[in-house]
């Protein structure tokens, strides 16, 4: 029987009083939405794609090429020697040419392999691009989401608000017609009742617009109309048509799975700066390259070569072919000594780029943590503060059927009681946001 009767109260959950099923709204699944949706990442993920492909091209510049060579020619007249009756012709009207050639640079200075390594840098800082833009992707998301969870929780404790007015509502009236209460206590039970509808209507206005915003960010709603939304545990009857009732993470368990990052340290290495730090490594690297442009470059090429005609005689041949080159820039105006200083000093100011932002995130990774020691001791005074508050309101609405009190006071202490639910609320989003910023940074 138990059984029987744990399954109609899950059928109820599910489908609510609004006749339509609950949605699940979790965020692991948004998390991995704005992974797959996001442009930023998507863009990142192609720029370091295009970097390796530009370090492998780069990269095969240390090894020997290969190439096979192949001319043809025609002249309109050779050459000819008359000895006696008979005539020689030194070479002929057609010739070819054909053969594999091998080239390689013996001596640079180190010129190819900067080259390599400035392109190997280029491609780590963009891999490192690639992973903060996923970073702040999943931290975007997570603060979307928070403020989802804040607004399905508001609209909860506002629903529960106007059931509470409208329960005190049908008593006053009641007390009225017994010509127990008056006609002044009616109407602020009323307004009471009204406001209570109002606010509950301006959360689902709130919470559609942060649907929205969430939406954007993992690129699909998940079937979720988000015009005017409820929450799955609201009972309450309220005004207007539901266009979804959502069902998302507690955010009591989302605090439980995100309280390892509260013990988490400052990442020196975190993505944003590492990417700066190859930055800094191809301005290096491009000055090395340009310091040895000075340098003799010495390169050997070698190859063998079908040919016809060989020289003054018509007859086919293969010969093998050796040469060595060399190349020595004697004045050029120092354009390679003034580009090598500019690249040292562009290395030298991205240094300082990444010293001032790593301030910066050190700075707002302190922050976090310190946030998170005073969120602490101000949700336990919350806590604290929402019980009394509950209890004086429930004292308070004793007194005022006991006569002692005024409809105006349990007004005022029923308001209080809700926002310091909602303060309480307020305080349990902003602790996430911390953890997820302390995740975000930290290692």
């Amino acid at each position: 029987m138990r059984k029987v009767l744990g399954v109609i109260l899950c059928l109820v959950a599910a489908v609510g009083v609004w006749g339509m099923p609950a949605q699940e709204l979790k965020l692991a699944a948004c998390e991995e939405a704005a992974m797959t949706f996001s442009p930023a990442v998507k863009a990142a993920q192609a720029q370091a794609q295009a970097a390796h492909a530009a370090y492998e091209s780069v990269r095969g510049n240390l090894y020997p090429s290969l190439y096979l060579d192949a001319a043809g020619s025609w002249t309109s007249e050779v050459p000819q020697m008359q000895v006696g009756p008979q005539t020689f012709e030194f070479g002929s009207e057609w010739g070819y040419s054909v053969g594999p050639t091998l080239e390689y640079v013996v001596f640079d200075k180190g010129a190819r392999s900067a080259a390599s390594n400035r392109a190997l840098s280029l491609y780590q800082s963009k891999l490192m691009e690639y992973a903060l833009a996923r970073k702040q992707a999943i931290l975007q998301v997570r603060q979307a989401y928070f403020a989802v969870q804040r607004d399905l929780e508001s609209l909860y404790l506002l629903s529960e608000q106007v059931k509470v007015a409208r329960k005190q509502l049908a008593d006053v009236q009641s007390a009225y017609k017994a010509g127990a209460k008056s006609r002044r206590d009616v109407l602020l039970a009323e307004k009471q009742a009204l406001r209570a509808s109002v606010d509950a209507s301006a959360a689902r206005a709130q919470l559609a617009r942060e649907l929205r915003d969430l939406f954007k960010l993992t690129g699909t709603d998940f079937g979720i109309d988000p015009r005017y939304p409820l929450d799955w545990r609201v009972r309450e009857k309220l005004e207007g048509e539901t266009s979804a009732v959502i069902h998302a993470d507690d955010p009591a368990q989302t605090a439980a799975r995100f309280a390892s990052f509260e013990k988490l340290s400052f990442d020196a290495d975190t993505p944003r700066l590492a990417a700066y730090e190859g930055v800094i490594k191809s301005y290096e690297y491009a000055a090395r390259g340009y310091a040895a442009a000075v340098w003799p470059r010495l390169a050997l090429s070698a190859g063998a070569y079908a040919q016809y005609p060989n020289g003054p005689i018509q007859e086919d041949v293969f010969l093998g072919k050796a040469g060595l080159s060399l190349r020595l820039p004697l004045f050029e105006g120092g354009k390679n000594k003034y580009k090598a200083e500019s690249q040292q000093l562009s290395a030298d100011a991205a240094a300082e780029q990444k010293k001032e932002t790593a301030q910066a995130l050190e700075a707002l990774f302190a922050s976090a943590q310190d946030s998170l020691s005073a969120l602490d001791i101000e949700m336990d005074l919350a806590k604290q503060l929402s019980d009394k508050a509950a209890q004086a309101a429930s004292l308070t609405y004793q007194a005022y059927n006991a006569g002692a009190v005024t409809f105006l006071e349990v007004d005022d202490a029923n308001l209080s009681a809700l926002q310091s639910k909602l303060m309480l609320n307020e305080l349990n989003i902003r602790r996430l946001n911390g953890l997820a910023v302390l995740d975000s940074l930290g290692k």
